[in-house]
């Protein structure tokens, strides 16, 4: 399964109000990266139940500006700071389908920015300066 290049076009709009990027502290707009390829990676190697999820989660914020902010327009159509608030408010929702379906693409799209070298080299320098907490497993109880 393929998106389609319109489904595309709603998903890195999503993700690049998810993962914009900041040239503040040198981190990569996601944009800039093969969102396209990683998609159709991801799209190809999970089941096809997770890859209608993911899909379904694309349509759901690229078409969230008509229900939520009354416009007729999709998430492209957006301003980027709207793109963002229309994101955190789709992760805000009171219902759990909309509120996981949106944190799935964010899942998706982390792994793609995540993946990528110099975001990488960056937060091990941001670890190195101590900016960064880590996280540390306790030991677990025996049963």
């Amino acid at each position: 399964m393929k998106l389609t290049s319109l489904e595309t076009r709603w998903a890195e709009a999503a993700l690049g109000a998810i993962f914009p990027g900041s040239s503040d502290v040198g981190l990569t707009d996601i944009r800039a990266m093969d969102m396209r390829g990683f998609l159709d990676q991801v799209l190809h190697a999970v089941p096809t139940q997770a890859a209608i999820g993911l899909r379904v989660a694309v349509w759901i914020v690229a078409l969230a500006p008509i229900f939520l902010l009354g416009r007729f327009a999709t998430i492209v159509g957006l301003t980027q700071p709207d793109r963002e608030r229309l994101v955190a408010t789709l992760v805000a929702s009171r219902s759990y389908a909309v509120r996981s379906l949106v944190l799935i693409l964010k899942t998706i799209g982390a792994l793609l920015y995540a993946g990528d070298d110099a975001v990488r080299a960056r937060m091990l320098v941001a670890s190195h300066a101590g900016t960064m907490v880590p996280l540390r497993l306790g030991r677990g109880r025996a049963a």
